[in-house]
């Protein structure tokens, strides 16, 4: 049953209350007082379910009019609508009640369906005002709602279309925070007081709203921002809350662009804030096209992950680990990686914070397991002594249900012992709900399963915690490691973990060694396990495999014997035999031919003759220095010319000779065998000249990723330094050009950025069409190449280039929905001590000119 409307009758006349309560009685509730004071008395009491008031004027006590001048100047009771009843229908007493805040009046004597109606209309009245002021202002703060500010925004913007404005939204750090250590009223404190700074900010010529919990937005004209504006009103916040805790983050959206929605310039005036959270003394952060790169990007990869799983663009890489005592190899982790088909390789680093954030790491992760039981089944099945690989566990898994459903299912269906497969949890994840992750783990150990902490010495964890942790090993975090080792007076930390290790009888791995100091202060304390790139950087399964093969071997000194021949692959490659005894090549066919093609040479004019045939598949070459007249080394020669076979595995024979042997090494083999030698060791040296070329060449691509350009191929700003120093060694004279695409911004903004990226590689094949191999092309910013061509004897000539590259770019890359040009800069320099920089700084100065005077065509500095 709905209860009635609540009425109060303020009426010092008996009979007139009875009057008024019988006209009402039917519709409302009524409740009575006798003059203004008892009212008001009522009010305290009743005043939620007070709908309306029916207000005498001539009263004992208080008046009527001392009443409403009461109730209206009291926020708790100014919205309660007041009907005047009076003898008088004389206009100034009417006027007189409307102006001290009656919503109406009414004459006496009484007409019962004129005072229903009116009341009934007037309550009405009321609701729907609070209807619209629920709908439009924020109950607490007394701001603008979410949906009411953006419709104020939209209507400001299309009233004002010459001015300039901006958005800033802001947000609080651990606000949830606060509101547990302080209380809910003391939060509740806060956000009044950022609605108060708000206000103030604004003043009268702008707008604000709250979004929701801690999250505030306003529109004011634009301006420049410094930090102590922001500095000042946090210092407010602060001395409000009586706390030092409270850390502010804003962001800005300068409105340029108005076809943009009111909710995507908050969203991005948010995005901003969300960039500098947790940056010290970084108070507001302002959208730029940095921002909405990254955001772009993030959507991106999002759209394609799915896609990339079911087209196998992921792969596993393995990181070795070794035993520190006698460096035997003894694991590995298996890492994800992506090789995207327009991308290329992309940091892990860019889509696992991604895929975390997204709940798409539970998927990827489940692929990882089921790709390392696919290695450690292929192993054991040809043989290979099977070592455990670990696999990452993250957070999102521990928390599903099944977890330990879906790992046991996967050892059951590759047949593997739960002890192969390492299950890394990091630290952080036991401290969010230690007594569900604590059952789950426990769970997995029980069923044989090894588990690793990983990331150790980065979280929280008590020592009791530890102590009821279900762990095996401990995996100290990378800088963690490096920065404690850097200190040789101060080992306690270490000396304390490794004895915390052994008192609960856990292993201990130390990742991210890179330095031999680093390995001997860990052997030093008593480490177990270490991992990083002074032994080996992640590599791929087959990389891996050899690696291992070639240490095994070392290690067992096994016999090159049929067994171990079932273990090559078929066909790994061409094997190149070069040698004038054919004893010698008989013999080495027949160690090799399980796992190569083999092709043979008795002399240098067959061996190149050969390696050009097949450079793109050469696995390796046994050479003899013996071949007439030094052809062996001419071999060598040959092979370190050449770009494409320079990292060829080279074994070299001959008699047992220090200079020869030191010759050939230096000329490039990887290694050097005396006559004679036996087909064992020739069978050891060659998997581990391979396992090392594959290293190497491994590093020189990651070198050579280091220094160029993703999107083009050129150099990036690091690799034209790099340039720069054979530079020097050039004669002169060069020419100089900073290329700018122009409108290249509008493109990204109104066709997207994969319509700009296209540009972007169009223009860098344009630039290889026109230079030559010698030349330098980089790309120096988003827009921007820098290009140095060598022997450029004249500036007409200078002049003359950088036009027909412009031209050809106009003619053929630039044309579409929108025409992109580019300008140039130029400057022809004859001094080659002068650096890259100030060569670029004079062809920026000429690119200024160009742009100023006409896009589209080049400049020659002069001066």
């Amino acid at each position: 049953m709905i209860a009635q409307k609540q009425v109060l009758i303020v009426e010092d006349n008996e009979i007139n209350r009875m009057m008024l309560r019988e006209i009402l009685s039917s519709e409302y509730s009524v409740l009575e007082a006798e003059n203004g004071q008892a009212a008001l008395d009522v009010l305290k009491t009743n005043r939620a379910d007070i709908s309306l008031i029916l207000l005498d004027i001539v009263m004992p006590v208080m008046d009527g009019y001392t009443f409403l001048s009461i109730i209206k100047a009291d926020a708790v009771y100014s919205a309660i609508p007041v009907i005047v009843t009076t003898q008088s229908d004389r206009e100034s007493d009417e006027v007189a009640a409307l102006s001290h805040g009656a919503a109406d009046f009414v004459a006496k004597p009484y007409k019962p369906q004129v005072i229903l109606h009116r009341v009934a209309s007037i309550i009405h009245l009321r609701e729907t005002a609070a209807m619209v002021n629920q709908f439009q202002y924020d109950r607490l703060t007394g701001l603008y709602s979410k949906e009411f500010f953006y419709q104020r925004v939209r209507e400001i913007l299309l009233q004002q279309p010459d001015r300039s404005y901006d958005i800033i939204c802001s947000d609080i750090e651990n606000f949830k925070l606060i509101n547990d250590i302080f209380g809910v009223p003391a939060g509740d404190k806060l956000l009044c007081g950022v609605a108060d700074m708000y206000s103030e900010l604004v003043g009268e010529e702008g707008i604000c709203g709250r979004f929701n919990a801690d999250q505030f937005a306003c529109l004011l004209e634009h301006q420049e921002y410094t930090d102590q504006l922001f500095v000042q009103a946090e210092a407010q916040l602060n001395a409000l809350s009586n706390t030092k805790s409270v850390v502010v983050k804003w962001g800005i959206y300068p409105v340029r662009d108005r076809a943009t929605s009111v909710e995507q310039m908050c969203d991005r005036a948010f995005l901003a804030a969300h960039s500098i959270k947790g940056q010290y003394a970084k108070h507001f952060a302002v959208y730029d096209d940095n921002l909405r790169n990254k955001l772009l990007r993030e959507q991106a990869i999002t759209d394609s992950m799915e896609k990339a799983l079911a087209e196998k663009q992921f792969f596993i890489y393995l990181q070795p680990k070794y035993t520190i005592q006698d460096d035997r190899l003894a694991g590995a982790e298996s890492l994800v990686r992506w090789n995207h088909p327009e991308w290329g390789f992309m940091s892990p680093a860019e889509f696992i914070p991604l895929f975390e954030k997204n709940g798409f790491i539970t998927r990827l992760d489940q692929f990882v397991w089921v790709e390392t039981c696919k290695v450690l089944r292929r192993w054991l099945d040809q043989g290979y002594q099977p070592i455990p690989i670990s696999v990452n566990v993250s957070r999102a898994d521990v928390y599903q249900a099944d977890l330990a459903d879906i790992l046991l299912r996967l050892i059951q269906k590759y047949s593997l012992p739960p002890s192969l497969l390492h299950l890394e949890i990091t630290e952080s994840a036991y401290t969010e709900n230690p007594e569900q992750i604590i059952h789950t783990v426990g769970n997995l150990r029980e069923l044989g399963f090894i588990i690793e902490m990983d990331d150790f010495g980065t979280g929280y964890s008590s020592l009791n915690m530890l102590n009821k942790m279900p762990l095996d090993v401990l995996k100290l975090d990378m800088k963690f490691i490096q920065s404690e080792t850097a200190k040789p007076i101060d080992q306690g930390i270490l000396r304390f973990i490794m004895g915390l290790a052994r008192w609960m009888n856990l292993s201990v791995v130390a990742e991210g060694v890179e330095t031999r100091e680093q390995l001997e202060r860990l052997r030093d304390i008593g480490c177990d396990y270490v991992q990083g790139y002074y032994f080996s950087k992640p590599m791929p399964c087959r990389e891996f495999e050899i690696l291992a093969q070639s240490l095994e071997s070392q290690s067992t000194g096994r016999d090159v014997r049929e067994e171990d021949r079932d273990d090559c692959e078929e066909d790994s490659g061409v094997l190149l035999i070069v040698d004038e005894d054919s004893e010698y090549r008989r013999l080495a066919r027949e160690t090799f031919q399980c796992g190569y093609r083999i092709e043979e040479a008795e002399n240098a004019v067959q061996a190149i003759r050969c390696i050009v045939k097949h450079e793109n598949r050469i696995a390796g070459v046994i050479l003899s220095l013996s071949l007439r007249e030094e052809g062996g080394f001419a071999v060598l020669e040959y092979i370190q010319k050449e770009k494409k076979i320079w990292n060829i595995p080279v074994i070299v024979s001959g008699p047992q000779d220090a200079l020869l042997e030191e010759k050939a090494l230096i000329m490039g083999a990887d290694d050097f065998i005396s006559r004679p030698y036996t087909q064992k060791s020739l069978w050891k040296r060659l998997a581990r000249v391979r396992a090392a070329a594959v290293v190497r060449e491994r590093e020189r691509r990651l070198h050579s990723e280091a220094y160029r350009d993703y999107l083009t191929g050129l150099l990036n700003r690091r690799g034209l330094h790099v340039a720069e120093e054979a530079l020097r060694r050039e004669e002169g004279p060069f020419a100089v050009y900073l290329f700018d695409l122009d409108n290249l911004k509008e493109v990204n903004d109104k066709l997207g950025h994969a319509e700009g990226d296209r540009m972007i590689r169009d223009f860098g094949s344009l630039l290889r069409a026109h230079s030559r191999e010698t030349d330098i092309l980089a790309r120096y910013g988003g827009d921007e190449f820098a290009v140095i061509l060598k022997r450029m004897g004249s500036e007409e000539a200078a002049l003359r280039k950088g036009n027909e590259i412009c031209r050809a770019f106009r003619d053929n890359c630039g044309r579409g929905k929108i025409t992109v040009t580019c300008s140039a800069g130029i400057v022809v320099c004859r001094e080659t001590e002068m650096s890259v920089e100030k060569m670029l700084a004079r062809a920026d100065e000429a690119l200024y000119k160009t742009k100023s005077d006409q896009k589209g065509c080049c400049c020659m500095w002069k001066g």
